[in-house]
C-alpha cells in the first residue's frame, strides 16, 4: 500500500492523475474521492436480466438515471449507482482499491469493494447500499478512499469496456 507521500510524488510527476484535484484529498495511505454530478437509482424490477445480453435489455426498465444538482436522500435499503466527481487516470504499474470512508459506514451504508485496474481511466461508478435509515449525500461530499498498490511482475493495464468512462456508467 502506498502512503499519502508516494501518492503526491506520483501526482506531482505526472504518473496518477486526478482530476479536479485537490491537495486535501490526500490522505495518510490514499485519496479522498468525492460524489460527482450523476446517480443511477435500481428499480424493483421482477424481470430477469441476463447479463451475456445486455445490449438487448431496455436498461431504462432496471434504472433510473438522476442529476445531481445538490442532495440526493438515500432511503433505507436503497441501491443506486454514483460516480465520482474525480476523473482518476492510473499507472500501468498501480492499481485501487475503493472503500467507503468510516463515517458512512457508521451511518448503516456500504458499498462493494471496488478494484481499479491498473492503467484504467475514468471516473469511478460506485453502487451504495443504504441503512436502516435515510441518509442525505451530496455532490462534492468526500465519501469513498481509494488506497493504491504496485503491481508485481509485468503490468497489463486495463484494457476494458469501462474505460473512458464518465458519469455513472450502466453495465455493458
Amino acid at each position: 500500500m502506498l502512503s499519502g507521500e508516494e501518492i503526491k510524488k506520483l501526482i506531482d510527476s505526472g504518473n496518477l492523475r486526478i482530476e479536479p484535484f485537490s491537495a486535501e484529498l490526500v490522505r495518510e495511505n490514499g485519496v479522498d474521492l468525492r460524489i460527482g454530478d450523476e446517480a443511477a437509482v435500481l428499480l424493483n424490477n421482477p424481470f430477469p436480466i441476463d447479463p451475456d445480453k445486455l445490449a438487448d435489455a431496455d436498461l431504462k426498465e432496471y434504472y433510473k438515471i438522476l442529476k445531481l444538482n445538490s442532495s440526493f436522500v438515500l432511503q433505507p435499503y436503497m441501491k443506486i449507482l454514483v460516480s465520482t466527481l474525480e476523473y482518476v487516470k492510473m499507472p500501468c504499474n498501480i492499481a485501487g482499491l475503493v472503500e467507503l470512508r468510516s463515517t458512512f459506514a457508521r451511518l448503516g451504508l456500504s458499498i462493494p469493494p471496488t478494484v481499479i485496474d491498473s492503467g484504467f481511466e475514468g471516473q469511478i461508478t460506485l453502487e451504495i447500499h443504504g441503512g436502516a435509515f435515510p441518509v442525505i449525500l451530496k455532490r462534492g461530499m468526500r465519501f469513498a478512499h481509494i488506497v493504491f498498490y504496485r503491481v508485481e511482475g509485468e503490468p497489463v493495464p486495463y484494457r476494458g469496456r469501462y474505460q473512458g468512462q464518465r458519469g455513472v456508467t450502466l453495465p455493458r
